[in-house]
């Protein structure tokens, strides 16, 4: 009896040890555990690249200034050409160096869109769209606009439809003072629409080109990467709520926009006028009813997405073209030398009814090379859009963390002393070889259009209208500024940069 006591005792004691050394493994496994995680945060910290400290919540956003592209480009002596910033609460690579940025660009982990860019517009499309949707609805929308004459010759008549307008109230104004901003933008974004909702809007509706005006005005100066309202949570929102820098209003123009391209794809699907158009509405609408046929059910076409396309489409070719338009023409009044170069060249190889073909751009070298040079001159968008990292991404000895968003700083590759000899100044002649007679067109640290496979994909149309444009009106005019002004170049900042509006004086020449 006493011996079974004294075996259940110390069964009891043996539980209760082996309990309390249990416990301590797992004590001391949670230790090492943590302490391998937190050394291996640390590490990690070493391997990102370097930047500055911010504020708590706001990041480095209070020091960036009224042109953070520049700001972060006299970082890079101190941080080099990869450089770590919170912008807000958002942990952010700026890629400072055409090298790096063309590495980084062009590797699968950085193929995302930053979810939150857009996010203000309230509307789905391939811009915004990742992984197979974006394929899936980018490749569809090239094939769709490539069909429809985008970026071939059908596409370059129907500029010049339009642009004739322009010239004839040129010509009317027989050379007095002008601010030929609101002629220039309406001519541009009737050109798209045309494209888009498949036909021109009448006189009756000037107010919709009005809306158009004001929309893309609305969505490229409210946005960007390093604007507060697109990176702080809820920023925006409170300056809706409480009418704060005129986002309340821009809000509003979102919502009259969005209403007005509804309307235009109802029209669509209930006239029978419009039905058989070829544009990109009834494609785009075709596609969805073949679907519909099918047990197809993974894909991402719908109405929500012709909405979404449609806008972004509309954006990306309507300010970006603008605002060059806008810096060259400028640029020319400043620089009349080259202004009577162009002229010459046109009218030599043109003649008075010759028209500039994108496609026969080697035929006008000299040309062709100011409107490149344009581009890098102005970089009339400075940073490019953000992109989020998928995946870590290694380059340089450092790990661009998964989540990481990543913007390029398109005016510093621009501007890098490296690759461009005195890029303070406007020299087309750099991009000229063999005596001036032929084109460089793919020079390193060059990007307007960004780079990689998520570019812009309205590079071709773009650069048809900036010529088309160009070259007609400096063939048919010589352009100034008003008699004792000198050119201004003040910029209004956004996602794209505008020049401030200036009169010019159209003077017809005898051609």
């Amino acid at each position: 009896m006493e011996l079974e006591k004294t075996h259940a005792y110390f069964n009891f004691n043996d539980i209760t040890f082996i309990m309390s050394c249990f416990l301590l493994l797992i004590i001391i496994y949670a230790f090492f555990t943590l302490l391998q995680g937190i050394l291996r945060w640390f590490k990690s910290q070493q391997k990102r690249p370097p930047g500055p400290v911010g504020l708590p919540f706001l990041g480095y956003l209070p020091f960036l200034g009224k042109e953070p592209h520049k700001t972060f480009w006299n970082m890079k002596e101190k941080y080099g050409d990869i450089i770590s910033v919170y912008l807000g609460p958002k942990y952010t690579i700026v890629l400072n160096e055409y090298k790096v940025a063309k590495e980084i660009l062009s590797h699968p982990g950085s193929l995302d869109r930053a979810p939150d860019l857009f996010k203000h517009l309230d509307v789905a499309g391939f811009v915004v769209e990742n992984g197979a949707r974006w394929v899936e609805q980018r490749r569809f929308t090239m094939s769709t606009a490539k069909g429809l004459g985008l970026g071939k010759d059908y596409w370059g008549i129907l500029i010049m439809e339009e642009l004739r307008s322009l010239i004839e109230k040129l010509r009317e104004l027989k050379g007095k003072p002008f601010d030929i901003s609101e002629d220039l933008l309406s001519s541009l974004n009737t050109n798209i629409l045309s494209l888009l909702i498949g036909r021109r809007l009448g006189k009756d509706e000037v107010d919709k080109l009005i809306l158009s005006a004001e929309f893309a005005e609305a969505a490229i100066t409210k946005m960007g990467p390093s604007n507060p309202a697109s990176l702080v949570p809820g920023l925006r929102k409170a300056f809706e709520i409480f009418r704060i820098a005129g986002y309340d209003k821009a809000r509003e123009t979102f919502l009259r926009f969005s209403s007005f391209i509804k309307e235009e794809i109802k029209r669509h699907k209930t006239s029978q006028t419009f039905r058989d158009i070829p544009d990109f509405i009834n494609s785009y609408l075709e596609k969805l009813s073949d679907l519909s046929e099918t047990n197809e059910k993974h894909h991402a076409f719908s109405e929500t997405m012709l909405e979404g396309n449609l806008t972004l489409l509309f954006l990306g070719a309507s300010d970006t073209v603008y605002s060059s338009l806008g810096w060259l023409l400028r640029i020319m009044c400043k620089y009349k030398d080259i202004q009577e170069k162009v002229h010459v060249e046109l009218m030599e190889i043109l003649d008075k009814d010759g028209r500039a073909k994108y496609e026969e751009r080697d035929k006008i070298p000299y040309t062709f090379a100011v409107l490149m040079e344009g581009q890098r001159y102005a970089s009339n968008v400075p940073l490019g859009t953000t992109r989020r990292a998928n995946q870590d991404i290694p380059v340089n000895g450092y790990i661009i963390p998964k989540g990481s968003e990543i913007t390029t700083n398109l005016w510093g590759l621009h501007h890098d002393p490296v690759y461009w000899d005195e890029p303070e100044e406007f020299r087309p002649e750099r991009f000229l070889t063999n005596g001036g007679t032929k084109l460089i067109k793919h020079p390193l640290s060059y990007a307007p259009f960004s780079l990689g496979r998520r570019n812009c994909p309205g590079e071709t149309i773009a650069w048809m209208e900036i010529l088309y444009y160009f070259s007609e009106i400096l063939k048919r005019f010589e352009i100034s500024t008003a008699p004792g002004v000198e050119p201004e170049f003040e910029v209004i900042n956004g996602l794209v940069t505008r020049l401030a509006p200036q009169q010019m004086c159209f003077k017809e020449r005898n051609i």
